[in-house]
Protein backbone atom coordinates (compact mmCIF):
# COMPACT_ATOMS: atom_id res chain seq x y z
CA UNK A 1 0.00 0.00 0.00
CA UNK A 2 1.27 3.29 -1.22
CA UNK A 3 2.56 5.58 1.86
CA UNK A 4 -0.05 8.83 2.27
CA UNK A 5 3.23 11.25 1.51
CA UNK A 6 3.78 9.24 -1.98
CA UNK A 7 0.13 9.90 -3.12
CA UNK A 8 -0.31 13.11 -2.17
CA UNK A 9 3.15 14.14 -4.17
CA UNK A 10 1.77 11.94 -7.11
CA UNK A 11 -1.20 14.23 -7.21
CA UNK A 12 0.54 17.61 -7.16
CA UNK A 13 -1.15 18.30 -4.26
CA UNK A 14 1.96 18.90 -1.84
CA UNK A 15 5.80 19.37 -2.91
CA UNK A 16 8.89 17.09 -1.76
CA UNK A 17 10.13 19.59 0.27
CA UNK A 18 6.67 20.44 1.55
CA UNK A 19 6.86 16.29 2.39
CA UNK A 20 9.77 16.80 4.23
CA UNK A 21 9.12 19.42 5.91
CA UNK A 22 6.02 18.08 7.14
CA UNK A 23 7.93 14.53 8.05
CA UNK A 24 10.10 16.71 10.65
CA UNK A 25 7.53 18.35 12.84
CA UNK A 26 5.46 14.92 12.73
CA UNK A 27 8.33 12.98 14.52
CA UNK A 28 8.61 16.21 16.55
CA UNK A 29 5.46 16.46 17.99
CA UNK A 30 4.88 13.06 17.74
CA UNK A 31 0.99 13.31 15.35
CA UNK A 32 0.41 11.39 12.10
CA UNK A 33 1.99 13.15 8.98
CA UNK A 34 -2.10 13.72 7.55
CA UNK A 35 -2.90 16.09 10.91
CA UNK A 36 0.55 17.58 10.94
CA UNK A 37 -0.08 18.27 6.87
CA UNK A 38 -3.30 19.86 7.65
CA UNK A 39 -1.82 21.59 10.62
CA UNK A 40 0.62 23.56 8.58
CA UNK A 41 -1.99 24.25 5.81
CA UNK A 42 0.02 22.25 3.28
CA UNK A 43 -3.31 20.42 2.30
CA UNK A 44 -7.03 20.78 3.40
CA UNK A 45 -8.60 18.15 5.48
CA UNK A 46 -11.21 17.28 2.84
CA UNK A 47 -7.81 16.79 0.53
CA UNK A 48 -6.22 14.44 3.51
CA UNK A 49 -9.51 12.49 3.74
CA UNK A 50 -9.90 11.58 0.52
CA UNK A 51 -6.01 10.39 -0.64
CA UNK A 52 -6.88 8.45 2.54
CA UNK A 53 -10.39 7.05 1.15
CA UNK A 54 -8.58 5.97 -1.91
CA UNK A 55 -5.51 4.27 0.14
CA UNK A 56 -7.64 2.44 2.72
CA UNK A 57 -10.35 1.95 -0.11
CA UNK A 58 -13.51 3.49 1.72
CA UNK A 59 -15.49 6.22 0.20
CA UNK A 60 -15.26 10.02 0.93
CA UNK A 61 -18.47 12.22 1.35
CA UNK A 62 -17.38 16.10 0.84
CA UNK A 63 -20.70 17.05 2.73
CA UNK A 64 -23.45 15.77 4.82
CA UNK A 65 -25.72 18.66 4.75
CA UNK A 66 -27.98 16.72 1.49
CA UNK A 67 -28.10 13.12 2.81
CA UNK A 68 -31.51 12.65 5.10
CA UNK A 69 -31.18 10.00 7.78
CA UNK A 70 -34.42 8.09 9.28
CA UNK A 71 -35.47 8.65 12.20
CA UNK A 72 -34.90 4.84 12.97
CA UNK A 73 -31.90 5.27 12.33
CA UNK A 74 -31.12 7.94 15.11
CA UNK A 75 -32.79 5.60 17.66
CA UNK A 76 -30.63 3.08 16.61
CA UNK A 77 -27.64 4.93 17.94
CA UNK A 78 -27.39 6.60 21.31
CA UNK A 79 -25.92 9.77 21.60
CA UNK A 80 -24.08 8.77 24.19
CA UNK A 81 -21.52 6.71 22.17
CA UNK A 82 -21.80 9.28 18.90
CA UNK A 83 -20.96 12.57 20.88
CA UNK A 84 -17.68 10.11 22.45
CA UNK A 85 -16.58 8.93 19.29
CA UNK A 86 -17.61 11.45 16.85
CA UNK A 87 -19.29 9.22 14.02
CA UNK A 88 -22.52 10.04 12.38
CA UNK A 89 -24.67 7.31 11.72
CA UNK A 90 -26.45 7.31 8.33
CA UNK A 91 -28.42 4.43 7.68
CA UNK A 92 -28.91 0.85 9.35
CA UNK A 93 -29.51 -1.78 6.26
CA UNK A 94 -30.07 -5.33 8.01
CA UNK A 95 -27.14 -5.89 10.48
CA UNK A 96 -25.29 -3.43 9.07
CA UNK A 97 -24.87 0.06 10.21
CA UNK A 98 -22.88 2.94 7.94
CA UNK A 99 -21.58 5.74 9.73
CA UNK A 100 -19.71 8.93 8.93
CA UNK A 101 -16.04 9.21 10.53
CA UNK A 102 -13.22 11.52 10.08
CA UNK A 103 -10.63 9.83 11.71
CA UNK A 104 -10.16 6.07 9.63
CA UNK A 105 -7.27 5.00 11.51
CA UNK A 106 -8.88 4.83 14.81
CA UNK A 107 -9.81 1.00 14.35
CA UNK A 108 -10.28 0.29 18.43
CA UNK A 109 -13.09 2.45 18.31
CA UNK A 110 -15.18 0.46 15.55
CA UNK A 111 -14.79 -2.24 17.65
CA UNK A 112 -15.95 -0.99 20.50
CA UNK A 113 -19.11 0.50 18.45
CA UNK A 114 -19.78 -2.93 16.97
CA UNK A 115 -19.41 -4.86 20.63
CA UNK A 116 -22.00 -2.06 22.31
CA UNK A 117 -24.84 -1.92 19.45
CA UNK A 118 -24.88 -5.36 18.24
CA UNK A 119 -23.90 -3.93 14.50
CA UNK A 120 -21.27 -4.75 11.64
CA UNK A 121 -19.88 -0.89 10.93
CA UNK A 122 -19.14 0.41 7.48
CA UNK A 123 -17.55 3.39 7.49
CA UNK A 124 -17.53 6.69 5.09
CA UNK A 125 -14.80 9.67 5.45
CA UNK A 126 -16.11 12.74 6.14
CA UNK A 127 -15.24 16.74 7.45
CA UNK A 128 -15.22 16.01 11.09
CA UNK A 129 -17.10 19.54 10.91
CA UNK A 130 -19.46 18.26 8.58
CA UNK A 131 -20.55 15.50 11.21
CA UNK A 132 -20.73 17.57 14.04
CA UNK A 133 -23.40 20.09 12.23
CA UNK A 134 -25.40 17.00 11.58
CA UNK A 135 -25.09 15.41 14.91
CA UNK A 136 -26.49 19.09 16.11
CA UNK A 137 -29.08 18.51 13.51
CA UNK A 138 -30.44 14.99 14.68
CA UNK A 139 -29.75 14.54 18.10
CA UNK A 140 -29.85 17.96 19.51
CA UNK A 141 -27.69 20.55 20.57
CA UNK A 142 -26.26 19.71 23.39
CA UNK A 143 -27.87 15.84 23.51
CA UNK A 144 -24.52 14.71 25.07
CA UNK A 145 -24.50 16.99 27.68
CA UNK A 146 -28.02 16.34 28.62
CA UNK A 147 -27.65 12.53 28.40
CA UNK A 148 -25.18 12.56 31.36
CA UNK A 149 -27.23 14.97 33.27
CA UNK A 150 -30.03 12.60 33.21
CA UNK A 151 -27.96 9.72 33.85
CA UNK A 152 -26.29 11.44 37.23
CA UNK A 153 -30.12 12.39 38.01
CA UNK A 154 -31.20 8.54 37.46
CA UNK A 155 -28.07 7.32 39.90
CA UNK A 156 -29.01 9.69 42.36
CA UNK A 157 -32.30 8.46 42.80
CA UNK A 158 -31.25 4.99 43.51
CA UNK A 159 -28.46 5.86 45.70
CA UNK A 160 -31.08 8.35 48.46
CA UNK A 161 -34.21 8.33 49.53
CA UNK A 162 -36.81 10.85 48.73
CA UNK A 163 -36.19 14.29 50.45
CA UNK A 164 -38.82 16.22 52.18
CA UNK A 165 -40.04 19.89 50.08
CA UNK A 166 -38.53 21.82 52.73
CA UNK A 167 -34.96 20.39 51.41
CA UNK A 168 -36.01 21.54 48.00
CA UNK A 169 -34.28 25.38 47.65
CA UNK A 170 -31.24 23.35 48.54
CA UNK A 171 -31.54 21.03 46.39
CA UNK A 172 -31.98 22.89 43.34
CA UNK A 173 -28.42 24.83 44.56
CA UNK A 174 -26.37 21.49 44.10
CA UNK A 175 -28.15 20.45 41.11
CA UNK A 176 -27.26 23.98 39.66
CA UNK A 177 -23.45 23.05 40.65
CA UNK A 178 -23.20 20.03 38.53
CA UNK A 179 -20.74 20.66 36.49
CA UNK A 180 -22.62 18.66 33.51
CA UNK A 181 -25.62 21.60 34.29
CA UNK A 182 -22.96 24.45 34.08
CA UNK A 183 -21.23 22.84 30.70
CA UNK A 184 -24.99 22.96 29.47
CA UNK A 185 -25.32 26.54 30.00
CA UNK A 186 -21.94 27.26 28.74
CA UNK A 187 -22.81 25.49 25.58
CA UNK A 188 -25.76 27.33 25.17
CA UNK A 189 -24.26 30.90 25.30
CA UNK A 190 -20.71 29.77 23.39
CA UNK A 191 -22.90 28.52 20.41
CA UNK A 192 -24.99 31.67 20.38
CA UNK A 193 -21.83 33.78 20.21
CA UNK A 194 -20.30 31.94 17.71
CA UNK A 195 -23.80 31.88 15.67
CA UNK A 196 -23.57 36.23 15.82
CA UNK A 197 -26.91 36.58 17.72
CA UNK A 198 -27.79 39.14 19.83
CA UNK A 199 -30.42 37.39 21.97
CA UNK A 200 -30.75 34.01 23.96
CA UNK A 201 -34.60 33.04 24.22
CA UNK A 202 -35.30 30.32 26.64
CA UNK A 203 -39.33 29.86 26.96
CA UNK A 204 -40.86 26.97 28.83
CA UNK A 205 -44.15 25.00 27.73
CA UNK A 206 -46.51 22.26 28.76
CA UNK A 207 -44.56 19.93 26.94
CA UNK A 208 -40.91 21.31 26.07
CA UNK A 209 -38.70 23.60 26.57
CA UNK A 210 -37.79 26.10 23.21
CA UNK A 211 -34.28 27.60 22.99
CA UNK A 212 -34.21 30.09 20.15
CA UNK A 213 -31.58 32.70 18.95
CA UNK A 214 -31.83 35.80 17.40
CA UNK A 215 -29.56 36.60 14.47
CA UNK A 216 -29.75 39.05 12.26
CA UNK A 217 -32.43 40.52 13.70
CA UNK A 218 -34.55 36.88 13.10
CA UNK A 219 -35.44 34.42 15.51
CA UNK A 220 -33.98 30.42 14.98
CA UNK A 221 -35.56 27.92 16.78
CA UNK A 222 -32.20 26.12 18.00
CA UNK A 223 -32.36 22.31 17.62
CA UNK A 224 -32.70 20.85 21.24
CA UNK A 225 -32.93 17.44 23.53
CA UNK A 226 -36.64 17.32 24.36
CA UNK A 227 -35.15 15.89 27.34
CA UNK A 228 -34.11 19.26 28.60
CA UNK A 229 -37.83 20.59 30.30
CA UNK A 230 -36.48 17.95 33.32
CA UNK A 231 -34.28 20.41 34.31
CA UNK A 232 -35.51 23.76 32.90
CA UNK A 233 -35.24 25.03 36.46
CA UNK A 234 -31.75 24.12 37.48
CA UNK A 235 -30.98 25.75 34.02
CA UNK A 236 -32.24 29.03 35.26
CA UNK A 237 -30.90 28.80 38.67
CA UNK A 238 -27.66 28.34 36.92
CA UNK A 239 -28.70 32.07 34.91
CA UNK A 240 -29.44 33.34 37.71
CA UNK A 241 -26.40 32.52 39.95
CA UNK A 242 -24.58 34.07 36.39
CA UNK A 243 -26.40 36.89 37.30
CA UNK A 244 -26.72 37.78 40.50
CA UNK A 245 -30.24 37.20 41.13
CA UNK A 246 -32.29 35.77 43.78
CA UNK A 247 -32.64 31.54 43.02
CA UNK A 248 -35.49 31.55 45.18
CA UNK A 249 -37.91 34.14 43.74
CA UNK A 250 -39.87 32.54 40.81
CA UNK A 251 -43.20 34.56 41.02
CA UNK A 252 -41.51 38.00 40.07
CA UNK A 253 -39.78 39.14 37.20
CA UNK A 254 -35.97 40.02 37.79
CA UNK A 255 -33.00 41.78 35.41
CA UNK A 256 -29.62 41.58 35.96
CA UNK A 257 -25.79 41.00 33.84
CA UNK A 258 -22.84 39.26 34.07
CA UNK A 259 -20.00 39.18 31.97
CA UNK A 260 -18.01 35.73 30.60
CA UNK A 261 -15.77 35.59 28.21
CA UNK A 262 -15.07 33.59 25.60
CA UNK A 263 -11.98 33.16 23.59
CA UNK A 264 -10.36 35.83 25.54
CA UNK A 265 -13.46 38.05 24.18
CA UNK A 266 -15.56 39.47 27.18
CA UNK A 267 -19.16 39.70 26.32
CA UNK A 268 -21.53 41.89 28.20
CA UNK A 269 -24.96 39.61 29.15
CA UNK A 270 -28.23 41.59 30.38
CA UNK A 271 -30.81 38.83 31.79
CA UNK A 272 -34.47 38.97 32.09
CA UNK A 273 -36.64 36.45 33.81
CA UNK A 274 -40.01 36.36 34.09
CA UNK A 275 -42.23 33.95 35.26
CA UNK A 276 -45.00 32.04 32.81
CA UNK A 277 -47.75 29.41 33.28
CA UNK A 278 -45.25 26.96 33.07
CA UNK A 279 -42.06 28.08 34.58
CA UNK A 280 -39.71 30.82 34.12
CA UNK A 281 -38.98 32.28 30.81
CA UNK A 282 -35.22 33.51 30.52
CA UNK A 283 -34.33 36.37 27.28
CA UNK A 284 -30.18 37.03 27.35
CA UNK A 285 -29.14 40.11 25.81
CA UNK A 286 -25.93 39.54 24.20
CA UNK A 287 -23.51 42.98 24.34
CA UNK A 288 -19.63 43.31 23.16
CA UNK A 289 -18.20 45.19 26.05
CA UNK A 290 -15.59 46.92 23.51
CA UNK A 291 -17.56 47.68 20.59
CA UNK A 292 -16.33 50.86 18.47
CA UNK A 293 -19.44 52.87 17.63
CA UNK A 294 -18.57 54.54 13.67
CA UNK A 295 -21.04 56.31 12.03
CA UNK A 296 -19.26 55.43 8.71
CA UNK A 297 -20.28 51.89 8.61
CA UNK A 298 -23.87 52.34 9.39
CA UNK A 299 -24.79 51.76 5.73
CA UNK A 300 -25.43 55.33 4.93
CA UNK A 301 -24.50 56.52 1.60
CA UNK A 302 -21.80 59.06 0.99
CA UNK A 303 -23.98 62.17 0.55
CA UNK A 304 -26.49 61.30 3.19
CA UNK A 305 -23.25 61.01 5.82
CA UNK A 306 -22.43 64.58 4.69
CA UNK A 307 -25.93 65.69 5.20
CA UNK A 308 -26.26 63.97 8.95
CA UNK A 309 -22.79 65.49 9.74
CA UNK A 310 -24.07 68.82 8.14
CA UNK A 311 -26.92 68.40 10.71
CA UNK A 312 -24.85 67.46 13.93
CA UNK A 313 -22.48 70.25 13.32
CA UNK A 314 -25.38 72.75 14.84
CA UNK A 315 -24.96 74.01 18.38
CA UNK A 316 -27.96 73.70 19.35
CA UNK A 317 -31.43 72.26 18.59
CA UNK A 318 -32.88 68.36 18.73
CA UNK A 319 -32.21 65.64 16.38
CA UNK A 320 -35.13 62.64 16.70
CA UNK A 321 -34.49 59.25 16.01
CA UNK A 322 -37.60 57.32 14.85
CA UNK A 323 -38.44 53.66 14.00
CA UNK A 324 -39.90 50.65 16.13
CA UNK A 325 -37.93 48.52 18.52
CA UNK A 326 -35.33 46.79 17.68
CA UNK A 327 -34.44 49.52 14.49
CA UNK A 328 -31.08 50.08 15.36
CA UNK A 329 -31.91 54.25 16.66
CA UNK A 330 -29.60 53.24 19.79
CA UNK A 331 -26.76 52.38 17.51
CA UNK A 332 -27.06 55.22 15.22
CA UNK A 333 -27.23 57.99 18.30
CA UNK A 334 -24.44 56.34 20.16
CA UNK A 335 -22.25 56.55 16.42
CA UNK A 336 -23.38 60.10 16.35
CA UNK A 337 -21.67 60.74 20.14
CA UNK A 338 -18.95 58.77 19.49
CA UNK A 339 -18.09 61.33 16.21
CA UNK A 340 -18.85 64.40 18.23
CA UNK A 341 -16.95 63.41 21.70
CA UNK A 342 -13.67 65.41 22.11
CA UNK A 343 -11.99 66.96 24.88
CA UNK A 344 -13.32 69.86 24.51
CA UNK A 345 -17.34 68.97 24.76
CA UNK A 346 -19.12 67.69 27.80
CA UNK A 347 -21.73 65.05 26.44
CA UNK A 348 -24.49 63.43 29.29
CA UNK A 349 -26.68 60.82 28.81
CA UNK A 350 -29.56 59.62 30.19
CA UNK A 351 -30.72 55.95 29.35
CA UNK A 352 -33.11 53.27 30.11
CA UNK A 353 -31.04 50.93 29.88
CA UNK A 354 -27.48 52.24 29.70
CA UNK A 355 -26.29 49.46 27.03
CA UNK A 356 -22.83 49.93 25.95
CA UNK A 357 -20.20 51.57 28.14
CA UNK A 358 -19.12 55.07 26.17
CA UNK A 359 -15.71 56.04 27.01
CA UNK A 360 -15.25 59.62 27.86
CA UNK A 361 -19.10 60.18 28.07
CA UNK A 362 -21.38 60.70 31.44
CA UNK A 363 -23.84 58.01 31.50
CA UNK A 364 -27.13 58.10 33.65
CA UNK A 365 -29.31 55.18 34.20
CA UNK A 366 -32.87 56.10 35.09
CA UNK A 367 -34.75 54.61 37.85
CA UNK A 368 -38.32 54.63 37.89
CA UNK A 369 -39.34 53.10 40.98
CA UNK A 370 -37.67 55.84 43.32
CA UNK A 371 -38.83 58.54 40.75
CA UNK A 372 -35.68 59.17 38.78
CA UNK A 373 -37.15 59.55 35.22
CA UNK A 374 -36.32 61.28 32.19
CA UNK A 375 -37.68 64.37 33.39
CA UNK A 376 -36.13 64.76 36.67
CA UNK A 377 -32.52 63.24 35.11
CA UNK A 378 -32.94 66.11 32.73
CA UNK A 379 -33.40 69.23 35.45
CA UNK A 380 -30.42 67.99 37.70
CA UNK A 381 -28.25 67.21 34.67
CA UNK A 382 -28.69 70.79 33.31
CA UNK A 383 -26.69 72.10 36.28
CA UNK A 384 -23.37 69.92 35.25
CA UNK A 385 -22.90 72.03 32.12
CA UNK A 386 -23.62 69.60 29.22
CA UNK A 387 -22.73 70.61 25.58
CA UNK A 388 -24.62 68.07 24.06
CA UNK A 389 -27.39 65.37 25.91
CA UNK A 390 -29.07 62.02 24.89
CA UNK A 391 -32.45 61.28 26.00
CA UNK A 392 -32.71 57.77 25.46
CA UNK A 393 -36.86 58.14 24.78
CA UNK A 394 -39.29 61.32 24.74
CA UNK A 395 -42.09 59.25 26.16
CA UNK A 396 -44.44 62.14 27.53
CA UNK A 397 -45.49 65.86 27.73
CA UNK A 398 -42.90 66.81 30.56
CA UNK A 399 -39.74 65.23 28.82
CA UNK A 400 -40.62 66.53 25.37
CA UNK A 401 -41.28 70.34 26.78
CA UNK A 402 -37.67 70.12 28.99
CA UNK A 403 -35.65 68.84 26.06
CA UNK A 404 -37.76 71.08 23.49
CA UNK A 405 -36.58 74.09 25.62
CA UNK A 406 -33.39 73.03 26.78
CA UNK A 407 -32.36 73.18 22.70
CA UNK A 408 -33.71 76.62 22.88
CA UNK A 409 -31.20 77.48 25.03
CA UNK A 410 -28.50 76.88 23.47
CA UNK A 411 -27.74 72.60 23.43
CA UNK A 412 -27.71 70.22 20.82
CA UNK A 413 -29.79 67.09 21.71
CA UNK A 414 -30.29 63.46 20.46
CA UNK A 415 -33.39 61.58 21.22
CA UNK A 416 -35.66 58.97 20.07
CA UNK A 417 -39.59 58.97 19.30
CA UNK A 418 -41.73 55.67 18.88
CA UNK A 419 -43.11 56.41 15.32
CA UNK A 420 -43.43 54.58 11.97
CA UNK A 421 -41.36 57.14 9.85
CA UNK A 422 -39.99 60.79 9.55
CA UNK A 423 -42.48 62.78 8.15
CA UNK A 424 -44.82 61.62 11.50
CA UNK A 425 -42.08 62.76 14.37
CA UNK A 426 -43.98 66.63 13.85
CA UNK A 427 -47.10 65.41 14.19
CA UNK A 428 -46.32 62.98 17.14
CA UNK A 429 -45.16 65.64 19.40
CA UNK A 430 -47.82 67.69 18.60
CA UNK A 431 -49.98 64.92 19.72
CA UNK A 432 -48.34 65.03 22.74
CA UNK A 433 -49.17 68.46 23.17
CA UNK A 434 -46.09 70.50 22.21
CA UNK A 435 -47.02 73.59 20.55
CA UNK A 436 -46.10 73.71 16.68
CA UNK A 437 -43.85 77.06 17.14
CA UNK A 438 -42.10 74.74 19.16
CA UNK A 439 -41.64 71.74 16.97
CA UNK A 440 -40.82 74.17 13.85
CA UNK A 441 -38.19 76.43 15.76
CA UNK A 442 -36.22 73.47 18.20
CA UNK A 443 -36.00 70.24 15.74
CA UNK A 444 -32.82 70.26 13.78
CA UNK A 445 -34.08 66.96 12.05
CA UNK A 446 -36.12 63.80 12.11
CA UNK A 447 -34.15 60.74 10.73
CA UNK A 448 -35.75 57.53 10.34
CA UNK A 449 -34.56 53.86 10.01
CA UNK A 450 -34.86 50.60 9.52
CA UNK A 451 -32.33 47.17 9.71
CA UNK A 452 -32.54 44.96 6.81
CA UNK A 453 -30.10 41.43 6.26
CA UNK A 454 -27.64 42.20 3.87
CA UNK A 455 -26.67 39.14 1.17
CA UNK A 456 -24.08 36.50 2.38
CA UNK A 457 -20.91 38.03 0.06
CA UNK A 458 -19.78 34.65 -0.49
CA UNK A 459 -22.82 32.89 -2.05
CA UNK A 460 -24.48 35.78 -3.76
CA UNK A 461 -26.06 34.78 -6.68
CA UNK A 462 -28.32 36.87 -9.47
CA UNK A 463 -31.77 36.20 -8.75
CA UNK A 464 -33.42 35.41 -12.61
CA UNK A 465 -36.87 34.06 -11.75
CA UNK A 466 -38.78 37.27 -10.41
CA UNK A 467 -42.29 36.59 -11.25
CA UNK A 468 -43.41 36.73 -7.94
CA UNK A 469 -41.95 39.79 -6.53
CA UNK A 470 -43.31 43.71 -7.29
CA UNK A 471 -43.44 45.27 -10.55
CA UNK A 472 -40.80 47.70 -8.88
CA UNK A 473 -38.84 44.67 -8.96
CA UNK A 474 -38.81 43.52 -12.19
CA UNK A 475 -36.53 45.91 -14.48
CA UNK A 476 -33.74 46.04 -11.91
CA UNK A 477 -31.14 43.41 -11.27
CA UNK A 478 -32.10 41.35 -8.36
CA UNK A 479 -29.17 38.96 -5.80
CA UNK A 480 -29.99 36.89 -2.92
CA UNK A 481 -27.33 34.42 -0.84
CA UNK A 482 -27.69 30.24 -2.38
CA UNK A 483 -26.72 29.68 1.52
CA UNK A 484 -23.21 28.94 2.97
CA UNK A 485 -20.97 27.53 5.62
CA UNK A 486 -20.01 31.52 5.76
CA UNK A 487 -24.02 32.25 6.80
CA UNK A 488 -24.56 29.10 8.15
CA UNK A 489 -27.16 28.10 5.09
CA UNK A 490 -29.41 31.31 5.89
CA UNK A 491 -28.20 33.33 3.03
CA UNK A 492 -27.74 36.65 4.60
CA UNK A 493 -24.56 37.64 6.66
CA UNK A 494 -24.80 41.10 8.95
CA UNK A 495 -27.23 43.88 8.56
CA UNK A 496 -27.22 47.48 7.24
CA UNK A 497 -29.46 50.53 7.46
CA UNK A 498 -32.34 51.71 4.85
CA UNK A 499 -33.49 55.51 6.25
CA UNK A 500 -34.62 58.90 5.51
CA UNK A 501 -33.75 62.23 6.70
CA UNK A 502 -36.24 65.09 7.08
CA UNK A 503 -34.13 67.88 8.15
CA UNK A 504 -36.68 70.69 9.16
CA UNK A 505 -36.49 73.34 6.30
CA UNK A 506 -38.28 76.54 6.06
CA UNK A 507 -40.80 74.61 3.68
CA UNK A 508 -41.53 72.19 6.33
CA UNK A 509 -41.78 74.62 9.22
CA UNK A 510 -44.44 75.94 7.30
CA UNK A 511 -46.42 72.65 7.84
CA UNK A 512 -45.48 72.05 10.88
CA UNK A 513 -46.53 75.63 12.05
CA UNK A 514 -49.92 74.93 10.18
CA UNK A 515 -50.32 71.66 12.34
CA UNK A 516 -50.24 69.80 8.28
CA UNK A 517 -50.64 65.85 8.39
CA UNK A 518 -47.97 63.45 8.44
CA UNK A 519 -48.65 62.11 4.82
CA UNK A 520 -48.57 66.20 3.13
CA UNK A 521 -45.27 66.49 5.51
CA UNK A 522 -43.99 63.38 3.43
CA UNK A 523 -45.53 64.61 0.02
CA UNK A 524 -43.50 67.87 0.31
CA UNK A 525 -40.55 66.29 1.59
CA UNK A 526 -40.54 64.28 -1.83
CA UNK A 527 -41.43 66.98 -3.68
CA UNK A 528 -38.35 68.53 -1.97
CA UNK A 529 -35.91 65.82 -3.21
CA UNK A 530 -35.60 64.13 0.29
CA UNK A 531 -35.17 60.24 0.07
CA UNK A 532 -37.68 58.07 1.76
CA UNK A 533 -36.59 54.09 3.63
CA UNK A 534 -38.56 53.10 -0.02
CA UNK A 535 -35.41 54.57 -2.02
CA UNK A 536 -32.97 53.75 0.11
CA UNK A 537 -34.10 49.74 -0.26
CA UNK A 538 -34.39 50.13 -3.61
CA UNK A 539 -31.27 51.65 -4.33
CA UNK A 540 -29.46 48.90 -1.62
CA UNK A 541 -31.98 46.02 -4.01
CA UNK A 542 -30.39 47.35 -7.39
CA UNK A 543 -26.22 47.33 -5.42
CA UNK A 544 -26.76 43.93 -4.67
CA UNK A 545 -26.51 44.48 -0.70
CA UNK A 546 -29.86 43.25 0.07
CA UNK A 547 -32.72 41.13 -1.22
CA UNK A 548 -36.33 42.77 -2.02
CA UNK A 549 -37.98 40.54 0.55
CA UNK A 550 -36.00 41.94 3.40
CA UNK A 551 -37.08 45.64 1.91
CA UNK A 552 -40.50 44.75 2.16
CA UNK A 553 -40.74 43.12 5.17
CA UNK A 554 -39.30 46.00 7.19
CA UNK A 555 -41.37 49.27 4.99
CA UNK A 556 -44.59 47.22 4.11
CA UNK A 557 -44.52 49.50 1.18
CA UNK A 558 -44.76 49.42 -2.64
CA UNK A 559 -43.79 51.98 -5.34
Amino acid sequence: MAKIGEILIKKGMISSEQLTIALEESKAKGEVIGKTLVRLKFITEDHLLEVLGQQLGLPFSPTLKNIEIKQDVIDAVPVKYVWHYKFMPLKVEGRVLTIAISDPLAIWSMEDLKLHLGYDIERVLAVEKEILVAIRRYYGFGADTVDKILKKDEAKKEEKPHRQEVEEIEEVEKNVQEASVIKLVNQILSEAITSRATDIHIEPYRDKVRVRYRIDGILYDINISEQIKSFHQSIVSRIKILSSLNVVEKRLPQDGRAIVKLHTKQIDLRISIIPSIYGESVVIRILPTHLLFNLEELGFFPEDFKQIEDIMQKPHGIIFLTGPTGSGKTTTLYSCLSKLNKDTVKIITIEDPVEYDLGGIMQIQIKPEIGFNFASALRSILRHDPDIMMIGEVRDLETAELAIRTALTGHLIFSTLHTNDAASGATRLIDIGIEPYLVASSVNAFISQRLVRMICPVCKTEKKQKDKLPQAFQDVPVYYGKGCESCKSIGYRGRTTIYEIFPIVSEIQYLILRKTSSVEIQQKARELGFKTLWDVGMTKVKEGITTPEEVLRVTKLEE
